[in-house]
């Protein structure tokens, strides 16, 4: 019994693999190709006033753009293609017409499996 437990738990360790990691670097500012209407979101109250951001886009539209060791990187959200970007809207108010300020979580994956997933903190809106 002893030698069939220890013989399972070894095999559950080495079945076991964690999820690749992506990560995602700080965009200072905003790029020249966000004007007008857009979402912009930081990993944090203090980085979004600071202007620090991990994600832009021009309202929902292409192409938004992440930052990979500090390269910015341009994507289609709505394409899965080299990047798959996910949405989870926790709360959300509507600070004046047009301008709403949103917290969840963001969690991009990159066409090789790799993963980052973190909190945002950010606003959308003209």
């Amino acid at each position: 019994m002893r030698y069939f437990l220890s013989l399972l738990t070894c095999s559950l360790l080495l079945s076991c693999k964690s999820d690749k990691s992506l990560e995602l670097s700080v965009i200072e500012g905003f790029p020249s190709e966000i004007l007008g209407c857009s979402c912009y979101y930081a990993t944090s109250e203090e980085n979004f006033k600071n202007q620090r951001f991990i994600y832009l886009d021009s309202y929902e539209a292409t192409p938004a753009f992440i930052s990979i060791a500090d390269t910015l990187v341009p994507i289609d959200p709505k394409s899965n293609l080299n990047y798959k970007v996910e949405f989870d809207i926790e709360k959300e108010v509507q600070l004046d017409q047009e301008l709403f300020h949103r917290e969840g979580t963001l969690k991009v994956t990159a066409a090789d499996g790799s993963i980052y997933t973190t909190p945002i903190y950010g606003e959308c809106g003209c």
